[in-house]
């Protein structure tokens, strides 16, 4: 009696057993169709904090195509010059910038903004997600804006409360994980440490306002010292336009002495679909709007140039 106990007990823990790794394995093939499992991978770098690693190509969420060039920049292949008869603008921010990776290469901004110019253009998106003013100003510094005409620094009220980012501070990776479910899980624990996080004291936020402020106008000298014209963009939160959400930094930002300074807000109100994905981030339709702005921002920028 007893052995044919243990039996059962044996064989409902063998059936459970397998359940399990039956269940892991459909949620790893579910992941994959989604588009977790092949992140993008990062550097881990002194000057900057981090960027993604060059040379690499992902598909990802809804089959969004995520190309990043020898440069370390989202977009196109280049040179390390620009080609005859070309302009190169380089596109600078955080993860708004940067895109996200449900959206295709072709529908960024920066190359929407790109497309629009009468001369040819190469837009280099060096945006990175969680991205601070110091984090730019340490690329820009360290490799000389990589020989383009034009930057274009798109801020957002967000990036006054950071300090310069590193790699260990965000749930990115400098190694591919082995499945879609360690993927999934490092995101998760990324979320769930953040509901215990608690935000810096207000003095602290002013304090690194007048900081990042002091960062952004070194961006521009070294846009100068490089021999490059720089554009100041504002992107404003949905909460902004809707609901009146304050952007304190909103004006010292677009008062900081550049070669051309665009508010997204007019644009952003004109538009009637919705064009953002989660209050920050912009949708597709937003991209288009935002690359639509910037471009015309960009062309007599880019006629000054001839």
């Amino acid at each position: 009696m007893v052995r044919a106990m243990w039996r059962r007990r044996a064989g409902t823990t063998l059936v459970a057993m397998l359940g399990i790794v039956v269940a892991l394995g459909l949620a790893e093939v579910g992941l994959r169709v989604v588009g977790f499992g092949d992140p993008v991978l990062y550097d881990n770098r002194a000057a900057w904090g981090y960027r993604p690693l060059p040379d690499q190509t992902r598909r990802r969420f809804g089959g969004a195509r995520v190309h990043v060039n020898g440069l370390g920049t989202r977009g196109p292949d280049v040179g390390r010059e620009p080609r005859d008869g070309a302009r190169r603008v380089l596109f600078l921010g955080d993860s708004v910038t940067f895109g996200g990776t449900y959206v295709d290469d072709d529908a960024l901004f920066s190359a929407v903004a790109a497309a629009a110019q009468h001369v040819p253009v190469e837009p280099l998106d060096a945006g990175v997600n969680a991205w601070g003013f110091e984090n730019v100003l340490g690329l820009v510094q360290a490799t000389g804006g990589f020989a383009s005409d034009v930057w274009v620094l798109t801020a957002l009220e967000d990036d006054f409360r950071r300090e310069k980012t590193h790699i260990g501070e965000v749930p990115y990776f400098n190694v591919a994980p082995k499945t879609a479910l360690a993927e999934v899980a490092v995101l998760a624990a990324y979320q769930l440490l953040g509901r215990y996080r608690v935000p810096k004291p207000e003095n602290d936020i002013v304090a690194l306002g007048r900081r990042n402020l002091s960062t952004v106008a070194a961006i521009v000298a070294a846009a100068r010292t490089a021999g490059a014209k720089i554009l100041l963009v504002w992107h404003p939160y949905e909460g902004a336009l809707r609901w009146g959400q304050p952007e304190p930094n909103r004006a010292p930002y677009l008062a900081i002495d550049a070669d051309a300074r665009l508010d997204l807000h007019e644009a952003y109100g004109r538009a009637s679909a919705p064009l953002y994905v989660d209050g920050m981030h912009l949708s597709v339709e937003g991209h288009r709007v935002a690359g639509e702005a910037i471009g015309t921002a960009l062309a007599p920028i880019l006629a000054s140039l001839r």
